[in-house]
């Protein structure tokens, strides 16, 4: 511990951790940087990043006392972030292993269902879901455009140790459970949708959801994933300031058709420019995540035997779209 503090590091800057750099800069809070290589460490210690909140200040983070190259950190920590994509979390987790003290854990704010891959360390991870949405903007600038939670919860159905919301309260609202199962499939729900329907079509979420055709696939996705909860028996935890998808899907517990049309309306008004980070991946010609998105309700649906089309178009449109980007 130092100064009362878990000794924390972070392996993987990007959008989210971004935002958690942000409350650990303004709550004092001692970090590390883990940079795989030398080139990355440059770049960050080259210039202050810019992060600017939902309250519209604009603040820089100076990282060059926090940085250090992976293979040659020799301490060893209570927590580790792990913010790379799910295709490198194997990787990520395979470099910071040993830096990682004997009670320590990961934390992972992937997307999907990443811990279902690492099941032999479900007592070394922390699961985190993101309630939040940080862009990086044509000027280099982080922005993070809506207040959001982060749900933390033990792998092997913990409840994380409360220091969490003294890290990162008030500048990220925390939420720690014994049931983060739940909370990852809302997510996991939401990205379907805003993520894998949206990068599908190569549309912000104002052209999606403003199209009624658009809605009416959400709404097919989203039924499908409900059915799919319903037969695994997951009682779903919805991230604060989110909506249930038991509502938003149909079937039983749904609202009214022109309600769910509705709730879908306004999340395209609100963020009507936005383009997802699935969207941005193919915009840039990058492979996507979405075979732990959608392809991950793909596959657990397949392991009982249920059928879910709408969400197989999606993967299998969006794998078309990357087999045409240049090799």
């Amino acid at each position: 511990m130092n100064d009362g503090y878990p000794s924390i590091a972070i392996c993987g800057i990007g959008s989210v951790t971004v935002t958690i750099l942000h409350a650990f800069h303004q709550n004092k809070v001692p970090y590390k940087i883990l940079c795989k290589d030398q080139n990355r460490l440059f770049s960050l210690k080259e210039r202050p990043i810019q992060f600017k909140g939902p309250n519209g200040v604009t603040t820089d983070i100076n990282l060059s006392d926090h940085l250090t190259i992976v293979q040659e950190n020799f301490e060893t920590f209570d927590y580790i972030i792990l913010g790379c994509k799910n295709q490198l979390l194997n990787e990520y987790i395979t470099i910071t292993k040993k830096h990682l003290n004997p009670n320590g854990r990961w934390i992972l704010i992937q997307n999907g269902l990443p811990e279902e891959h690492f099941s032999n360390l479900k007592n070394k991870i922390i699961s985190g879901v993101v309630g939040w949405n940080t862009q990086l903007l044509e000027n280099g600038i982080y922005f993070q455009s809506n207040p959001g939670s982060l749900v933390l919860g033990g792998s092997d159905q913990t409840k994380p140790n409360s220091i969490w919301e003294t890290l990162l309260n008030p500048w990220i609202d925390v939420v720690l459970t014994e049931h983060i199962t739940g909370f990852r499939w809302h997510k996991l729900a939401i990205n379907s949708i805003i993520n894998g329907l949206a990068a599908s079509k190569q549309l912000s979420l104002g052209q999606l959801f403003l199209n009624r055709k658009g809605r009416n696939q959400a709404i097919t996705v989203l039924t499908e994933i409900k059915e799919l909860m319903s037969k695994l028996q997951i009682k779903e935890g919805v991230v604060p300031g989110s909506f249930p998808i038991q509502k938003l899907g149909g079937g039983k517990g749904s609202l009214p058709l022109w309600i769910r049309h509705l709730v879908l309306i306004l999340l395209g008004l609100k963020y009507y420019r936005i383009r997802t980070s699935m969207v941005q991946d193919l915009d840039h010609k990058r492979k996507t995540e979405i075979e732990f998105i959608n392809g991950a309700i793909v596959n657990e649906a397949i392991k009982i035997g249920l059928s879910v089309p709408a969400n197989e178009t999606i993967v299998n449109e969006i794998l078309k779209i990357e087999s045409e980007f240049p090799s």
